[in-house]
């Protein structure tokens, strides 16, 4: 079977097929296929379009309305006797309308539900609706309301509150009893900033690696080997924006429940999960770059062992990698305290051996 694959290997198809995988270009192919697919598979990221822009009219003035708990992230819906007590009182609302619905995809909304909306939606706080109904039972809601031009969030908060403190004949609400009001805007873009906020650390990480590196390249040898960095750069960017188009569109990260409360945040195991992918983006943009040509960036090839971890304590050893194209030749040390002979990359070709170091 090794000899068969060895004469598989040797044929044109098979052997073109591997030298372009050892290509930058190869693998920038890969991450813009990627990202191709992510792209047709969101429906053109409506997810992500969605929480940047909400496909509402005006929808800076719509809130989110729901009653507090004893814990601070926890939310209630609204007694429908209390929706209509404030619709008939409030000064601060164009309108108040309540909504529920179900993980199938049905919702269930007062008749002037879509007036206040604006619009009759596909979807709403990101979630995809297939039936819309009419609310014919007397359960508790979530409340949908649109304010009035020139009010704001808090004050419309300290009203309702007020009215809901009125309506159940007591001087002061309780911490069960606090209406809670937010921007519909803030409530749909919190997963966006959230997952946007972690997956940009090791984008920031991986180019400030690239900075230093460039600098350390312009000192060694008065230039910056701009195809090698540039690929680089472009890897460090696109594999975090790949891994939080992923975590927006296809993940339970941007689901809300009925009371407009984020699930994301009520999973610590998919955080680590995330952080753990963050981690390995570092891990083999870093691995993958060490490995190739500072000339051509192809994977370098032929890997020699050199010495052994028995005799580090007199002589290296190391593992030495060479480019296909003759450019040159990097020695990667077992250990990293290996002080006879440090790790680094040796030029062979005509146009770099007059630029790089030569090591005695």
């Amino acid at each position: 079977m090794r000899d068969a694959w060895r004469l598989l290997s040797a044929t044109s198809g098979i052997r073109q097929l591997r030298l372009a995988m050892r290509t930058p270009g190869f693998c920038l192919g890969m991450i813009g296929l990627c990202l191709a697919l992510i792209l047709i598979a969101s429906r053109g990221l409506a997810i992500t379009r969605a929480m940047l822009s909400p496909p509402y009219p005006d929808a800076r003035r719509l809130v989110l309305i729901s009653e507090g708990g004893v814990l601070l992230s926890e939310r209630h819906p609204i007694p429908p006797a209390l929706l209509d007590y404030w619709k008939a009182r409030n000064t601060s609302f164009a309108g108040l309308a309540g909504y529920r619905w179900d993980s199938r995809g049905n919702a269930w909304v007062t008749p002037d539900f879509f007036a206040v909306l604006g619009v009759r939606p596909r979807g709403f706080l990101l979630r995809r609706i297939r039936n819309w109904r009419s609310l014919a039972d007397q359960q508790d809601l979530a409340v949908l309301g649109r304010l009035k031009p020139g009010i704001t969030v808090a004050a419309a908060r300290t009203e309702l509150r007020d009215l809901a403190a009125r309506y159940r004949n007591t001087p002061q609400s309780g911490p069960l009893q606090q209406a809670q009001v937010i921007a519909l805007v803030t409530r749909t873009r919190q997963p966006l900033y959230a997952y946007a906020a972690v997956c940009a650390f090791p984008a920031v990480l991986l180019l400030v690696a690239a900075v230093i590196g460039m600098h350390a390249d312009r000192r060694r040898t008065g230039r910056i080997r701009r195809l090698y960095w540039g690929y680089f750069c472009i890897k460090s960017v696109s594999l975090p924006l790949i891994l939080a188009l992923m975590i927006w569109e296809f993940s339970r990260a941007t689901s809300f429940t009925l009371t407009s409360t984020a699930n994301f945040v009520a999973k610590p195991f998919f955080i680590w999960l995330v952080i753990l992918a963050c981690g390995a983006i570092v891990w083999w943009c870093l691995a993958d770059q060490r490995a190739r040509c500072r000339a051509c960036v192809r994977t370098l090839q032929y890997p020699v062992r050199i010495g052994s971890l028995g005799a580090v304590l007199f002589d290296h050893a190391g593992t030495e990698l060479m480019c296909c194209q003759g450019h040159g030749a990097l020695y990667v040390p077992a250990v990293s305290s290996d002080y006879v002979q440090g790790g680094g990359w040796t030029a062979l070709d005509a146009d770099d051996i007059a630029s790089e170091p030569i090591r005695r």
